[in-house]
């Protein structure tokens, strides 16, 4: 008897069909959604398969009826062009399953297969088994699925050795990227390991969520680091974010990226991870990774959750922390995400419409919820194509569990909002043109589960102003959480609390697990409460927790000791390493002893002292002016400018560190164009001399960044010259550091 196992994202052609893959871990397959035109039957999937026998065959296709009652994602299969008499996807089971899409007569040879989108409403397929064998029917249970799948298919199931590393990170997003590069220039051997078919977490081209931080709310302080670095690549490029960041990894050799790469369980033994286990998203081959440290940059929390790290998810009582603002009971409720999907050119929240050259109704489906009285309170409808960032579901859904499930519950609540839109809201006539074209289906999600560290920081806190020993970075988007209700929150608006802050420290022990002793987390799984999360998740912020988690994985190995262990021996060493490798840390300054430029004295062909630009502030610690607060060389106008650092005797000389101005000060949101900034210093001369003769000589060509390391063979010098001979655009240098060493 023959059985033959086709994945359907096997296909040769995908038509109408797009792949998702975002529920691996929960239903154990990739699979193709029918998404083109909603409520318009999308184009026939295609591939061919091969009988060795004539005779009739069945076909069992695995799919999924996603909205009780009403099934709107409906589908045929089609055997050389002979639709099936089933019709799929309509059974009354919320889960996964098997149906029969037919019986067929086939001769021996080579054969079509098609889908065939019956209603335009998101049908879904993960796979389609043909056999002969009538007395054979395939397991809906997921790991006898797989066997199944295996045995039929003839795959080898043994778990592929990914080999060792100095650190694995789990999860692309902006955390993970901080981690991953930071680490990798401080020498570590780093997998980055990437769920998604693209890096780039929600700032991908599908998560669309551009990095934010403290000074999209506070101007003057944009975060430096890292976080500018991706910021400037993007300014220069006019390109996505997600391509900005393939860029920045593509510098940096000892990151190896795997994409399509799911962590899915984990190896500890005596509170240590020893291995992680990953499984490829479409080929389903299992893999494991040993590493010495690893972080938790999922989002979700996945890694702490297999290794077993404490963790939390939903809301603390006001009885926890002192929080002003939080419930006098726990719950587990968590801040819904956004759908989203997008370009270099234009983004989707929840769904995507076009106007149209005359007036288009739209029918709204029975599975379209209705939405509340009040709904524009707060929620006015700014944009012509797409929804806002408050379509979200009231935070009971479970995007942790029930992933798919919340999903689906997103799309029909975008569908339901169009609707509202275009046939209720006190805008309908600005949209009675729009038509409906493209939904989108990515969840960029807000938060789940928070691993426990040594630190929980809380909204009490920030209202406190507290200080902390170990302050690694800062936080400063706001306190910003969403309604529990979602878009049913009616009249009560978007908001449980949007309340403003000033930049407010972060300690590192926020950073790594109170448990697992070689286990970091850098992203919205850090530890904070649920309140001061609506500060700590935005992405400019958690590249920082990134960059720190990398330059204290290389700390760890060095001192071959736990993430704890930097916190009880080496924590100012890691806040200068994070202040040399130019991380803003309030109220901290460059006290680095082995910088030789702290004893050198300062010369300047010119200095702007209205600005109290001089000379001698290339040397005062601070990496950054701020509103009212200069700390940078600024000369008069006119190119070429000459800043000397000079000696009185001469010094071993390896390593020249620049720190040039970039634009920290316009209060810019990740969504609008950067305004044109002209003061960055782009070619640049840096000269070593000694005794008067210049000894050594170093030019730097187009730099658009903050941050130049010139290097040097080590050599003997007492001087050492650095001319400005062209900006970004403005005739005036402008240097915020050097350092010698």
């Amino acid at each position: 008897m023959e059985k033959i196992w086709i994945d359907t994202v096997e296909f040769e052609k995908y038509g109408g069909w797009v792949t998702e893959t975002q529920f691996v871990r929960e239903m154990g397959q990739p699979y193709l959604i029918a998404n083109q035109l909603p409520g318009v039957a999308a184009d026939n999937a295609f591939t061919s398969f091969e009988t060795k026998e004539e005779g009739y065959y069945r076909i069992f296709v695995r799919t999924k009826n996603w909205k009780l009652p009403e099934a709107p994602g409906q589908f045929c299969v089609a055997v050389d062009g002979i639709e099936g008499e089933n019709v799929c996807g309509k059974l009354p089971s919320p889960s996964w399953y098997w149906e029969i899409a037919g019986d067929f007569y086939l001769e021996k040879g080579v054969h079509t297969l098609e889908l065939c989108d019956k209603t335009g409403w998101l049908s879904r397929c993960s796979a389609i088994v043909i056999t002969n064998d009538f007395d054979f029917t395939p397991s809906p249970e997921k790991n006898m699925l797989l066997k199944q799948r295996a045995e039929i298919k003839n795959i080898n199931t043994d778990v592929k050795n990914m080999g060792e590393w100095d650190f694995v990170v789990v999860g692309a997003g902006p955390g993970g990227i901080g981690a991953a590069v930071s680490a990798a220039r401080q020498g570590l051997k780093t997998a980055l390991l990437c769920g998604r078919p693209f890096v780039g977490g929600n700032a991908s081209d599908e998560g669309t969520i551009g990095p934010d931080g403290a000074g999209g709310k506070n101007p003057n302080y944009h975060e430096t680091g890292i976080a500018n670095e991706i910021k400037r690549i993007c300014e220069k490029n006019k390109s996505t974010w997600q391509k900005a960041i393939e860029i920045l990894l593509e510098e940096n050799p000892l990151v190896t990226v795997f994409t399509n790469t799911l962590c899915i369980d984990a190896n500890t033994e005596n509170s240590k991870i020893k291995s992680i286990e990953a499984v490829n998203t479409m080929s389903l081959e299992r893999c494991i990774f040993y590493g010495d440290m690893y972080a938790d940059c999922s989002g979700d929390g996945w890694l702490g959750y297999y290794a077993g790290a404490a963790y939390r998810v939903g809301r603390e009582a006001t009885h926890e922390y002192g929080e002003k603002f939080a419930p006098e009971s726990p719950d587990t409720l968590t801040m819904s995400g956004c759908l989203c999907k997008g370009g270099k050119d234009w983004y989707m929240r929840g769904f995507y419409m076009e106007e149209q050259n005359e007036e288009t109704p739209f029918v709204s489906p029975s599975w379209a919820p209705k939405l509340p009285a009040g709904t524009e309170n707060g929620r006015k409808q700014k944009k012509i194509h797409t929804a806002e960032w408050w379509l979200e579901n009231s935070n009971d859904y479970d995007d942790l569990w029930e992933e798919e499930y919340a999903r689906d519950a997103l799309v029909c609540l975008g569908v339901g909002y169009f609707n509202w839109l275009k046939n209720e809201s006190p805008q309908k006539e600005e949209f009675k043109n729009h038509k409906l074209t493209r939904i989108a289906l990515h969840n960029s999600k807000r938060e789940n589960r928070r691993i426990i560290g040594d630190y929980v920081l809380s909204q009490t806190d920030i209202a406190e102003g507290k200080e902390f020993d170990d302050v690694i970075t800062y936080h400063g988007w706001g306190i910003d959480v969403h309604h529990p209700k979602g878009m049913y929150s009616g009249e009560e608006g978007p908001f449980h609390l949007n309340m403003e802050i000033e930049p407010m420290p972060v300690p590192y022990r926020c950073l790594y697990s109170k448990n697992i002793e070689n286990l970091f987390m850098a992203s919205r799984c850090s530890s904070v409460t649920h309140l001061a999360l609506g500060s700590t998740r935005i992405e400019n912020t958690i590249i920082t927790f990134g960059q720190t988690v990398g330059v204290a994985a290389y700390m760890c190995k060095k001192y071959n000791t736990t993430p704890r262990g930097i916190y009880e021996k080496h924590i100012r060493e890691l806040q200068h390493h994070l202040i040399l490798d130019d991380q803003t840390i309030l109220e901290l300054v460059n006290l680095d002893e082995n910088d030789m430029s702290r004893s050198a004295d300062i010369i300047a062909t010119s200095e702007n002292t209205e600005k109290s630009g001089f000379a001698k502030n290339v040397i005062n610690g601070k990496l950054r002016s701020y509103e009212n607060e200069c700390n940078a060389w600024v000369s008069e106008s006119g190119l070429p400018q000459s800043i000397c650092l000079k000696w009185n005797k001469a010094i071993d000389i390896s390593l020249v560190q620049i720190t040039a101005e970039t634009d920290l000060t316009y209060p810019l949101y990740s969504f609008q164009d950067a305004p044109d900034f002209g003061f960055t210093a782009k070619d640049l001369i840096v000269e070593l001399y000694h005794k008067g003769i210049c000894v050594d000589k170093k030019k730097i060509k187009d730099n658009f960044k903050r941050q130049m390391r010139v290097n040097f063979d080590e050599i003997k010098a007492d001087e050492v010259k650095i001319t400005v001979t062209e900006t970004s655009g403005e005739d005036i240098a402008v240097l915020n550091e050097i350092r010698v060493y």
